[in-house]
């Protein structure tokens, strides 16, 4: 299948990752015992339950019933897909992810690619620079307030007036022209091969491991588009990507934010002025693919985009997105409705510190100011309509004290009664839950939550049967002692499905095992894993229970051969086969023998414990 990541290759991130190492860059992790413990990172929580092992290199919330390995962390942390996430934690290895099949070469096709628009952007940047073809462009960004030292922080360039200038350059250095076309760099125009850049300021678009991907040219004229973007391309997707992510990142990590903005103009000044963790869309679209992108750096996100209708709708498409995700989502509201980069050539820095001061607000007020606008506050009819369009987000605030300052708000700005907009929303939430069925939906995640692998009341046998698949997980040992003593057909369920994928594979990790079994059971696996105290014991303990283990199941066996017996008994007695009956019985002594034999073990470890 392309673009398949080689197993060979997924083991290696995994066993060369350390899960305490990475979830603690997340959550503040203390050790007890053999284990580590802090408050979960994917629901709310007072008292931690949220738990690490580095032994198995697993995780599990004993509150929420998340858990997984590294990968599983990453995937629901940053919302990653499982081939994003060997990518993230190998190129945090500084390891390049290997494909196999067809998707080798498309890897190779993908490197190409980058190659080539790396070596476009050297081209347009040298044109800017040093050329007397790049004199417009130059002027244009001065007269833009654009620095020299914004020119190469963002490797601006020039795409010169000449139509084949960088198709020649490009193909004296050894690529094809069927390759530029597929890049996006040269179109036909009137039968005729050249550059699609003539005459425009180049911003090169990178991605975040700083990989150009494409490019965006400005017209100095009256040319149409104004903006021109790289088309859709084997690396480039106007969608998926945003514009000088690559440069923020740092920033964002400092800040504990990212401010997003609409443009590369507005994101060159923000740099420009010290607000270095700044990034833009590529167009007025916010799409989901780039919320994603945003929440993996950070959870708080400002959006700065142009008040206008286009601009307004971004802003709260945007925000409903990052919402979805868990982001806290800001919107700046610029005095006068200036875009960012005219506020801060006419304003300064100090007036765009104080703007973001003063004149954040959260989405939730960006919504209602914009609702007030358009409807009619005055009337009865249009405060209804107000509150209404407010409704699903408010329903969507978990915290009650947050909900209730914004019932407040709400309020204030309307001249309405706090009791009906709380009788509204709870109208509203009345309507959503019959809706969606979420009262079973809440009794399945409180059931999960509570994971009945640690609540349920297990019999001596059940319990055995988990501990000691614990230990054969722990243990290649084990697992070979464990089939010779007692076989694997004692585990039953899905403990028998885990039983039976550990043989398949010849015995595998706990972190790797939970890679082979279906998404759905990865939570309730880990939790199984972690549940026990087996790991904490030392290598003496461990044995005895490993001992005392094997005993109740055996002790389970005997007891059910017993009762085979006895049902052979009385069948051979309403047969009167009377030689059958005295083989039974025989079988029946021996079984009761070594019954007293695993009761008296069982007891002398009971008390030598």
């Amino acid at each position: 299948m392309a673009g398949l990541i080689p197993g060979d290759f997924v083991e290696t991130v995994r066993n060369r990752i350390d899960i305490v190492e990475l979830i603690g860059e997340y959550v503040v992790l203390k050790r007890t015992g053999q284990n580590y413990v802090g408050l979960c990172p994917f629901h709310p929580e007072k008292t931690p339950s949220f738990t690490v092992s580095p032994a198995k290199q697993i995780f599990y919330c004993f509150g929420c019933g998340t858990g997984g390995n590294v990968f599983t962390f990453l995937m629901k942390k940053d919302h990653l897909t499982f081939p994003e996430a060997v990518e993230a934690l190998a190129h945090r290895l500084g390891l390049v992810v290997p494909r196999s099949g067809e998707a080798r070469g498309d890897r190779e096709r993908r490197e190409g690619y980058y190659e080539l628009n790396s070596e476009a952007a050297a081209f347009y940047h040298k044109i800017l620079r040093d050329e007397a073809a790049g004199e417009k462009g130059r002027a244009y960004l001065k007269g833009r307030g654009v620095s020299p030292e914004m020119w190469e922080k963002f490797s601006l360039g020039f795409a010169p007036e000449s139509g084949t200038a960088l198709l020649e350059f490009l193909e004296g250095r050894g690529y094809s022209r069927q390759m530029l076309a597929r890049a996006g760099l040269i179109l036909i125009r009137q039968g005729v091969q050249q550059d699609r850049f003539q005459g425009r300021v180049i911003f090169p678009i990178f991605d975040p491991q700083g990989r150009c991907l494409g490019f965006g040219g400005r017209a100095l004229g009256e040319e149409q588009p104004k903006y021109l973007n790289s088309p859709e391309s084997f690396v480039f997707s106007k969608g998926k990507n945003l514009y000088g992510l690559h440069l923020a990142i740092p920033g964002i990590r400092e800040e504990g934010r990212v401010l997003v903005v609409e443009g590369y103009m507005d994101c060159i000044a923000a740099h420009q002025y010290g607000f270095t963790n700044t990034c833009a869309v590529l167009g007025t679209a916010f799409t989901r693919e780039q919320a994603r992108l945003l929440v993996r750096y950070t959870p708080e996100v400002v959006l700065a985009f142009d008040q206008d209708a286009a601009g307004s709708a971004a802003s709260l498409r945007g925000a409903g997105y990052l919402l979805e995700l868990g982001a806290r989502v800001y919107v700046l509201d610029l005095p006068d409705g200036k875009d960012p980069d005219e506020f801060l050539r006419s304003r300064g820095r100090e007036a765009f510190t104080a703007a973001l001061k003063n004149h954040v607000m959260s989405h939730l007020e960006f919504k209602l100011t914009r609702a007030i606008r358009q409807s009619d506050p005055e009337t009865v009819f249009g405060k209804a309509e107000v509150v209404g369009a407010l409704l699903e987000d408010l329903a969507r605030i978990e915290n009650l004290v947050v909900r209730d300052g914004y019932i407040r708000l709400i309020s204030e700005r309307l001249g309405v009664a706090e009791g009906a907009i709380r009788a509204e929303l709870l109208r509203y939430i009345g309507r959503e839950r019959v809706r969606k069925d979420r009262n079973e939906k809440i009794r399945y995640t409180m059931e999960k939550g509570k994971q009945v692998f640690a609540a349920q009341k297990l019999s001596a046998a059940e319990a055995a049967r988990r501990g000691l698949f614990r230990l054969m997980c722990s243990s290649r040992e084990v697992w070979e002692y464990v089939r010779q003593e007692v076989g694997l057909g004692i585990f039953e369920g899905k403990l028998g499905d885990y039983v039976r994928l550990l043989e398949q594979f010849g015995w595998t990790t706990p972190a790797e095992l939970l890679e082979r079994v279906p998404e759905e059971d990865q939570a309730e696996l880990a939790g199984l894993l972690l549940t026990g105290t087996e790991q904490d014991l030392d290598p003496q303990q461990q044995e005895r229970i490993l001992r005392d283990y094997l005993q109740v199941l055996k002790k389970e066996q005997v007891n059910s051969r017993i009762a085979a017996v006895l049902a052979a008994l009385r069948e051979r007695e309403r047969n009167g086969d009377l030689e059958g009956i005295k083989d039974l019985m025989a079988e029946l002594h021996g079984l009761y023998a070594q019954l007293e034999v695993l009761k008296k073990q069982l007891l002398f470890s009971e008390r030598s414990s």
